[in-house]
């Protein structure tokens, strides 16, 4: 049985990954959007209007010519479920609350010892695997006043951190602490991430 010529059809080129899907599902674009900005603001240490309209300038324009990669636009399928409305929320909040801690603990130190203020440098061991989730603790931990990341050790997974004011041992052990609050929220956020783009 010889099948009908009208039947035969030609394969169209392929369409360019990413422009169909943003007319078609824009909504994929806002968390990178959001998360982008935030980290925008972050490097410059500033949360005004300005830096945030900028911030979402330089988002848009990285989402615009790069796209999201493959995995993430997998993982948007379904809206978001309550703990992953909390999650992120949770963790700006308690950068918010140590930006103000540690800024009072910072300035309080500058006026009483000035020039003399001790410091030093701080290994913190980290429990986070992958190369995103290592930077982004790094990345968080700049946020708080007195705080400055030296060094990473990808292999061993640790950060040498600069920290003011350091009288002792601990203070050392504070902020270790303080890291490892970041880390701890960061990776339930990733988490919970998982598992609502998996389900």
């Amino acid at each position: 049985m010889r099948a009908d010529p009208g039947d035969v059809r030609e394969p169209g080129p392929a369409a360019p990954a990413g422009r169909g899907s943003v007319r078609r599902r824009p909504w994929r674009y806002v968390p990178p959007l959001l998360w982008l900005t935030l980290l925008w603001a972050v490097l410059w240490g500033t949360f005004t209007v300005p830096t945030l309209i900028a911030g979402a300038v330089v988002a848009a324009g990285t989402q615009i010519a790069f796209g999201l990669p493959p995995r993430a636009a997998a993982r948007r399928r379904r809206p978001p479920r309550l703990r992953g409305l909390v999650q992120l929320p949770a963790l700006i909040g308690y950068l918010l609350a140590d930006l103000v801690a540690s800024s009072v603990v910072v300035a309080r130190e500058a006026v009483r010892s000035g020039p003399a203020t001790r410091s030093g440098i701080v290994e913190v061991e980290l429990r986070s695997r992958s190369d995103a989730q290592i930077a982004t603790v790094a990345l968080l931990t700049l946020v708080a006043p007195g705080s400055l990341v030296l060094e990473i050790d990808r292999e061993r997974r640790l950060l040498y951190v600069h920290a003011l004011p350091l009288r002792g041992a601990a203070d050392a052990e504070k902020r270790r602490a303080a890291v490892a609050r970041i880390e701890r929220r960061l990776l339930a956020l990733s988490r919970t991430a998982e598992k609502e783009g998996s389900a």
